[in-house]
């Protein structure tokens, strides 16, 4: 499907596909006509989701580059693991497998501690706010009170 399509299918705009492509994080199949871009349904699968890691899991795009190269790495992995036939070929590709996952749960983790981090930061900000809240509030009562 052409550009167009393409935005329309994921919900974004054209321009952010343009964008996403210029810093790597996805490239179209190909060119209609030497211009128009083309997009196959994996692409546009990744398209979906980027916008899925950034828009519901408020991932930024260095995060979202991090994930996606390492599905790239699985991917490759997979495909090794499938063509070869020799069971220690297929056990090193898991390990590489598992080595490559456990880089990108490791980044999560920070990510998600910094993510608790600032909520633990709000939360406390929320408690002081509150009660500064009712501590006006009671002096409020009292000299509305002390007036009559």
């Amino acid at each position: 499907m052409r550009i167009g399509e393409a935005a329309e299918v994921c919900g974004v705009s054209t321009r952010t596909l343009r964008y996403w492509q210029e810093i790597g994080l996805l490239s179209p199949h190909g060119h209609h006509q030497g211009t128009q871009r083309l997009y196959l349904p994996a692409d546009v699968a990744r398209a979906k989701r980027i916008k899925e890691l950034q828009a519901l899991l408020g991932f930024s795009l260095s995060e979202i580059r991090a994930v996606l190269e390492t599905d790239d790495v699985l991917d490759e992995i997979r495909t090794a693991y499938h063509a070869s036939a020799r069971p220690e070929r297929q056990l090193r590709l898991i390990e590489d497998a598992i080595e490559a996952n456990a880089k990108l749960l490791a980044h999560l983790d920070d990510t998600l501690a910094r993510a608790q981090a600032f909520r633990d930061e709000r939360a406390e900000k929320d408690k002081r706010m509150r009660a500064r809240a009712r501590e006006l509030s009671r002096e409020v009562d009292r000299a509305g009170s002390a007036r009559q």
